[in-house]
């Protein structure tokens, strides 16, 4: 063979050697690993549910009106809680509202405003008289109720339905 022969022989193969390289070290550059993602069996990813945390104090209540006299109205009071899993629930108790000379009594509802056409909520002053048996209203005080089964209302809301 002559020398000439043998030098192109030798560019060819280091070219050839050059291009190998350089396609493995592309394909390494741009080489994605594998995404591995465990699905439930609906094949939609689960969310981690946020954890419930309940007040420490309770101001106010809510529930129907189950009877009243005049110093008092008696309500079932829906209070929220926490269950074994640590899931919210409410659990229904009888709790009094005492009516002090300070109580003030009103009602909510909600009005249709004509040029937006939305309702905006309209409170009203009523009466202690205005209340009848399975209203259901809201009663505040401003002191914690969360334990107390007869507390003193400062204000006592009928509301909508």
């Amino acid at each position: 063979m002559t020398k000439q022969i043998k030098k192109i022989l030798l560019a060819v193969l280091i070219t050839s050697i050059l291009l190998f390289l350089t396609v493995i070290i592309i394909f390494l550059f741009f080489k994605k690993e594998p995404v591995i993602s465990v699905l439930p069996e609906n094949n939609t990813p689960q969310k981690e549910a946020p954890k419930i945390t309940l007040p420490k104090i309770i101001y106010n209540l809510a529930g129907p009106v189950k009877n009243f006299d005049k110093k008092s109205i008696t309500f079932e009071a829906s209070i929220p809680q926490l269950d074994e899993k640590g899931e919210a629930i409410t659990k229904i108790e009888i709790r009094k509202a005492l009516i002090a000379p300070t109580t003030k009594f009103t009602r909510l509802s909600f009005v249709t405003q004509p040029e937006t056409d939305r309702q905006t909520p309209l409170e009203i002053s009523i009466t202690f008289q205005d209340i009848k048996i399975n209203d259901y209203i809201e009663v505040i005080s401003n002191q914690d109720i969360s334990q107390k089964e007869e507390f003193e209302a400062t204000l006592i809301r009928i509301l909508p339905r």
